[in-house]
Parts: structure tokens; C-alpha cells; sequence
């Protein structure tokens, strides 16, 4: 795989983790509920066989950003924010 090519696995792998995460805490909770819809959404996008690389680092953009928003309240809540946000930046070339 060349190094400016985006890693599909390894985008499934994570969006697994993450989902995980996510379902640890209380499924009634509001303030996550954008975050489990970005995240289900780019989880249903990676199981696509056609997939496209672009439409993919776009949704991970979006979890980004919302992850980074809510980085604090997640951490509170036990979930490794900072750690997710780090993996996906890599993955996008942010870091």
C-alpha cells in the first residue's frame, strides 16, 4: 500500500473500537447521540464493498471534529478521547 493511500482495515478496525466505546455508555444519554449517528453512519459506510477512500476520510473528519468537541465530557465518561482523536489524525495526516 502506497503511504498517501488510506487504510480501509485499519479505518474498520478503529470505527469497531470506537462503536464499542460508545455503547459502554448509557444509551439514553443526548449528549452523545450526533456521535453515535456519525459513528454508525461511517460504521455502515466501511461495510460497503465499494467503499470510496475520499467519502470515507470525510465522515472520519466529521468524528474528528465531533470527538474533539466532546473530547472532555467523553473522558469523564471513561472513554480514551484522546487517544481515538490521535489514531484518526494519523490516519488523516494530521498529526
Amino acid at each position: 500500500m502506497n503511504e498517501n493511500e488510506f487504510d480501509i482495515g485499519r479505518a474498520k478496525l478503529l470505527v469497531r473500537e470506537i462503536s464499542g466505546n460508545l455503547a459502554a455508555l448509557p444509551a439514553d444519554s443526548a449528549k452523545y447521540a450526533q456521535l453515535r449517528a456519525e459513528v454508525d453512519a461511517l460504521k455502515a459506510m466501511l461495510e460497503r464493498p465499494d467503499a470510496h477512500p475520499v467519502a470515507v476520510q470525510d465522515s472520519m473528519k466529521s468524528v474528528h471534529g465531533l470527538f474533539d468537541r466532546a473530547a472532555e465530557e467523553l473522558r469523564a465518561d471513561g472513554i480514551r478521547a484522546g487517544q481515538f482523536l490521535g489514531e484518526i489524525g494519523r490516519m488523516l495526516g494530521l498529526d
